[in-house]
């Protein structure tokens, strides 16, 4: 059994996340991009999983960032079904910087990117989010929260 903010990791290294709680068979977990996610309790370790070269450091992540030549007609769909509130939250941000010009000026790859950086949401949950905008909201909503205030 794992505690309430104890830090555990899936088996296949894939999902690592919080306790939030544990329930029988089932534990609980909020990952780093704030979604809640449950696992069986066998699947999970308090130990990172090892891989031949080691763990690699967070800054080895690529970043993506769109350009106008990436956008489909899907990277549209996704931006218009971001909740209308959250995007009102991103352009006031955008707005606010120096020289910045207006958010409603951008194309959708500027658009998809800040939105990106604000949220802490990447494209490609945004995406897989795509048809439930309430729950890619309540994502945006955590690293929004934050923006806003580092914003004040």
């Amino acid at each position: 059994m794992f505690s309430v903010g104890q830090t555990v990791y899936h088996r296949t290294g894939k999902h690592s996340g919080t306790v939030l709680e544990c329930d029988g068979d089932t534990t609980y977990l909020v990952q780093a991009n704030g979604v809640e996610i449950d696992f069986p309790t066998r699947d999970l370790t308090a130990t990172p999983p090892a891989t031949k070269t080691g763990p690699a450091p967070a800054s080895a992540t690529p970043s993506r960032v769109l350009t106008i030549n990436d956008i489909t007609p899907e990277h549209r769909k996704v931006l218009a079904v971001i909740p209308p509130r959250t995007l009102q939250s991103v352009a006031s941000l955008f707005e606010r910087r120096p020289k910045a010009g207006r958010f409603s000026a951008l194309d959708v790859a500027q658009k998809l990117n800040y939105i990106a950086e604000v949220t802490a949401v990447p494209y490609r949950t945004m995406k897989e989010f795509s048809d439930r905008p309430g729950d890619m909201g309540l994502m945006m909503a955590r690293g929004l929260a934050i923006s806003l205030g580092s914003a004040l």
